[in-house]
């Protein structure tokens, strides 16, 4: 079916820097391919044809393919994935694994696995002039949902690639004759397949057992399906690889001869040449995720019930329980511990609850019976994996209520966003729900029962909770499980979540999830048994509520992941993601402390082999470089000098085993790092990322939580009218470049650009390479062919005007200037390559500085939106606000600032707040934005200043760490001097802030 156009309701982000760097990571493996490899392919068979008689024709020739031909040679592509590992953070391989050309990109559920390498295809159709792919996928389900993106995106991409035609369809053993139009066609052709339509046996001769595309078909003149997807040696793009590891799998693919092969997945059980990461730690980072909040409903006073788990019984001399022991401090701790039979447990734990009890009896694992323990006094029988006691009912009623209270006051918060809110409620066993009943209508559980009581209860402490929710409460709850059957007509089984009945639950999630997000749909509150596997996620889940013991060693990983996706709210243009951190928070209500949920949580993720919330070999790879003079640039450290930073901390012993130790004391006088001389600019970054790097970020308490309290007086004074009035005018921007400025600097920027390596092409009968270094010529044996008039050069000039805009009398000015032509006729993609950084650089140094601002009608942000979004309730987290002394002066009883408590948005507002002469200041919100040649800009602060013989002066700041123009990064230092003029031309004065002069 090929791709057309229809309207969905989705809408997608073509500019979120974490995809582009994702699709950049492959796209720069193949950096110096020429985008006509084929011509130049064709050319020089040709000139060894005329010296040695006609070559063999190939499958190609034969079926008239139009294929993908890589040029580069190994150590290229080596190294250019080399740059690309260093760039992104990555452990930089030595050697291409196997020596194939088989890319690893890791990217955590929820960030638009799919969309970035759909976009890839067409960044590699555009740059290099690949037109042939394939997506392998393990299943059928897959493969339907692959190719649903492909329908829902093929309109957002035909507006983002009009150059890039392109035709996707599904491979379909029936129809096998349609691969002939996929090899011959001269557009982009994606072909979705399953793995099982072409793993086959080899051992299996027989021709009628082989799958079709292995066959010889009268349709295809005597050849295979297969051969023809062969001769256009596709990229080969495999979508969730760890499923498609067997050896037959591997050989399947193997089959396709493709050029190279791309691997997309969250989870890679076996790893290649990884190009680009997206762990978990990246997606917190990055705000890609929502933030984690834990609500503990722990039990005190936790000594006066038993708790007792059995771990594991290897002998009968002891077994491995989990007990709540008592700690030095008196407070109750879960830790594992060897009992002997009929040894004491409140020896063993310290604490008096287990007064008497003791195990009479032990067995190990044998005769397909587990191992189990019997425990006295009363005889309770614990199979491995089975416990006792912990949480109560009177706990497990009170999560319930603290999930219901969350969703209520979530309800009343979001809804006018358009946002729905979901809870998730995971039991021990579907008894608990279902008590007597049959489905969700008669379900009569405790866990239902509590559900609806307490649901009632807390209603009707609000008017708008019972004007959003009026509903019975049987008609906000359903439960996914499976499709039970009773055994002697009352008991039920409970599913384990490894058996198809369990997908039937599944199916019927995935299947209603649109539906589920709408707010007509009453259902708000689910319950499960079993929901850790694929597919149980929604984006507008906000609370999750375990009502069990926690167990497996990834249960809480798994748990959270149900609920991690970024919100969408439905809006006039359609679903929508909100990132907005006051809004995205998953809040679990758990019957553990804190303390022991972000710990334990740690070290599943560590199992899982992410180091989450401790200083890593990549922690610093990501600090902006500073050139020779001590500079910033927008170029990034990279791997090897982030894991250079850290070996030295290491050895000096300010971190072990990733965690900080008692020599790293950042707050002393005196402190530090001793670090060597290249990066001690570097000092106070990598404190700051050392600092923040404990698992505090990424899961935080209930209690770090707090509202702000909105002074709506504020905005209706006319003093604030006039200064929003004043501020927030609008304008509009032109560039004027002063020609022979940008020739001259392009110039100067191109001859600081070090020597481009020429090509050496290596032409034999069985295809062309190309190669940097060496000699401009070609071997044919002891001959040698000069490169010159061998194949036609590309358009440099076209090429740059497309990616620059200038004109081509500046381009041939910039280009002749230079003195570098002969390097082009050396290596043409490359030297085009080289160019175009150096004329990109300079034009955007230069456009910023001719921008001139002219002022238009109109308002930037409206004051009646401002008054919406004040209204609008959101979450905080207090470590990140300040306490207003004088909220008179201010829109919030707490300003929201960026950084630690030292940073300086915190010193400025502290500032602000004791400063008599400040009449009122505010932070300005983000949907405040300037444009600017290099994109939005979002100024930090708005202020009336009373001065002697002026009743008020307004300003707008910009709070920095420093007045340094070399220590900022080039486009921050490209949008204040925009942001200047903007200000100028409106009449407001603006400048930056910083604590050693903060300009007031």
């Amino acid at each position: 079916m090929n791709s057309h156009s229809q309207n969905t309701g989705f809408q997608f982000d073509s500019h979120q820097q974490y995809q582009l760097d994702a699709i950049n990571a492959v796209v720069d493996l193949f950096d110096g391919q020429p985008k006509d490899a084929d011509k130049i392919a064709i050319a020089l068979r040709g000139s060894v044809a005329s010296r040695e008689g006609e070559l063999d024709l190939g499958i190609e020739q034969v079926i008239g393919a139009i294929g993908n031909n890589l040029v580069l040679d190994e150590d290229t592509i080596l190294a250019n994935l080399q740059t690309v590992q260093d760039r992104n953070g990555l452990e930089v391989s030595g050697k291409l694994v196997d020596g194939k050309l088989d890319f690893d990109i890791e990217m955590e559920t929820g960030t638009g696995k799919t969309y970035v390498y759909l976009r890839t295809v067409f960044e590699l159709a555009k740059k290099y002039g690949f037109t042939k792919f394939i997506i392998l996928v393990p299943s059928v389900a897959i493969r339907e949902g692959v190719n649903t993106s492909i329908r829902l995106m093929c309109e957002h991409f035909r507006s983002l690639y009009p150059a890039q035609p392109f035709d996707a369809n599904v491979y379909r053993g029936d129809k096998a004759e349609e691969v002939q139009a996929f090899a011959t066609a001269t557009n982009v052709q994606i072909l979705v397949m399953t793995i099982d339509a072409i793993r086959s046996d080899k051992n299996k001769n027989e021709k009628k057992n082989a799958r079709i595309i292995h066959r010889p078909y009268d349709k295809l003149n005597g050849l295979r399906p297969l051969d023809y997807l062969k001769g256009t040696h596709p990229v080969v793009i495999m979508d969730e690889p760890q499923n498609m590891e067997s050896l037959l799998s591997q050989s399947a693919v193997g089959d396709f001869d493709p050029v190279f092969t791309l691997r997309y997945s969250a989870t890679h059980k076996q790893r290649r040449n990884l190009v680009y990461r997206l762990d978990p730690v990246d997606a917190h980072d990055l705000g890609l995720v929502k933030q984690i909040v834990v609500a503990e409903v722990a039990q005190h006073g936790a000594d006066v019930a038993p708790y007792v788990k059995l771990l594991e019984v290897k002998d009968t001399k002891a077994a491995k329980l989990e007990l709540a022991c008592r700690k030095a401090d008196g407070s109750i701790a879960r830790r594992s511990k060897k009992v002997k039979p009929h040894q004491e447990l409140s020896d063993v734990t310290g604490n008096p609850a287990y007064a008497g009890w003791r195990i009479n009896a032990l067995s190990i694992a044998a005769f397909g019976e587990p191992a189990s323990i019997e425990l006295t006094p009363n005889g309770n029988l614990l199979h491995e994996g089975e416990s006792l006691g912990g949480a109560t009912g009177a706990i497990y009623k009170e999560m319930i209520r603290e999930t219901v209270r969350e969703h209520l006051r979530k309800e009343a918060m979001l809804h006018p966003k358009g946002i729905k809110v979901l809870s998730l409620f995971f039991v021990d066993k579907v008894a608990s729900f279902l008590g007597d009943g049959v489905n969700n209508e008669d379900a009569n559980g405790e866990f239902t029962k509590w559900f609806d009581e307490v649901f009632r209860e807390e209603r009707s402490k609000s008017d708008v909770y019972q004007k959003l929710l009026p509903q019975d409460p049987g008609e906000l709850r359903r439960a996914y499980f499976s499709q039970l059957k009773m055994r002697g007509g009352t008991t039920f089984v409970d599913s384990s979540g490894t058996t198809v009945k369990d997908d039937d639950a599944y199916k019927l999630i995935m299947q209603d999830k649109q539906r589920l997000l709408d707010g007509d749909e009453p259902v708000r509150f689910i319950f499960s048994h079993s929901a850790l596997r694929e597919g149980w996620d929604n984006p507008n889940v906000f609370q999750i509520c375990t009502l069990r013991e926690m167990g497996a060693d990834t249960e809480r990983r798994q748990t959270l992941g149900r609920g991690l996706r970024l919100p969408v709210a439905k809006t006039v243009k359609g679903y929508e993601r909100v990132s907005d951190r006051s809004v995205a928070q998953l809040t679990v209500v758990a019957n553990e402390s804190y303390a022991a949920f972000a710990q334990n949580l740690q070290a599943e993720y560590r199992e899982a082999g992410v180091a989450i919330g401790q200083v890593r070999p990549n922690e610093f790879a990501k600090l902006m470089k500073r050139d020779p003079h001590g500079a910033m640039t927008d170029d990034m450290l990279g791997f090897k000098m982030s894991s250079a930073i850290f070996k030295h901390l290491e050895n000096a012993g300010f971190i072990k085993d990733g965690k900080t130790t008692s020599m790293f004391l950042p707050d002393a006088a005196g402190f530090s790092l001793h670090l060597p001389a290249e990066f001690r600019p570097y000092e106070t970054d990598i404190i700051h990322c050392i600092l923040n790097a404990g698992i505090e970020k990424y899961v935080k308490p209930v209690s770090a939580r707090a509202k702000r309290k909105f002074n709506k007086e504020l905005y209706a004074s006319p003093d604030f009218e006039r200064l929003w009035s004043a501020i927030s005018q609008k304008t509009t921007y032109r560039v004027t470049v002063k020609h022979p400025m940008l020739v001259e600097t392009c110039i100067k920027a191109i001859k600081a650009e070090p020597k481009i390596q020429p090509l050496r092409i290596d032409v034999t009968r069985a295809g062309v390479r190309v190669l940097r270094g060496g000699t401009q010529g070609l071997e044919l044996g002891a001959r040698t062919v000069d490169l010159k008039g061998s194949y036609d050069l590309p358009d440099i000039i076209g090429e740059l005007q497309q990616g620059t805009s200038l004109t081509r009398k500046t381009l041939v000015d910039i280009l002749i200037g230079s003195g570098r032509l002969d390097e082009f006729i050396a290596n043409p993609n490359d030297f085009m390559a080289m160019v175009r950084r150096c004329v990109e650089g300079e034009l955007q140094r230069v456009i910023v500085e001719g921008v001139q601002y002219e002022k238009i009608g109109g308002s930037i942000y409206e004051l009646r939106e401002l008054q919406a979004d004040g209204l609008a309730e959101k979450d905080f987290f207090k470590e990140h606000l300040y306490r207003v002394e004088h909220p008179e002066k201010t829109d919030f009883d707490y300003v929201v600032f960026d950084g630690g408590p030292d940073s300086p948005e915190r010193k400025f507002a502290e500032f602000l707040d004791h400063r008599e002469d400040i009449r009122l200041f505010m932070k300005l919100p983000p949907r405040f934005q300037i444009d600017t040649p290099v994109g939005p800009y979002n100024p930090d602060w708005a202020i009336i200043k009373s001065e002697e013989g002026e009743d008020r002066i307004y300003m707008v700041r910009e709070t920095k760490s420093t007045m340094d123009e070399q220590k900022r990064r080039p486009s921050e230092n490209a949008k204040i001097k925009s942001a200047e003029a903007h200000f100028r031309e409106i009449g407001i004065e603006y400048a930056v802030s910083v604590p050693e002069q903060w300009n007031i």
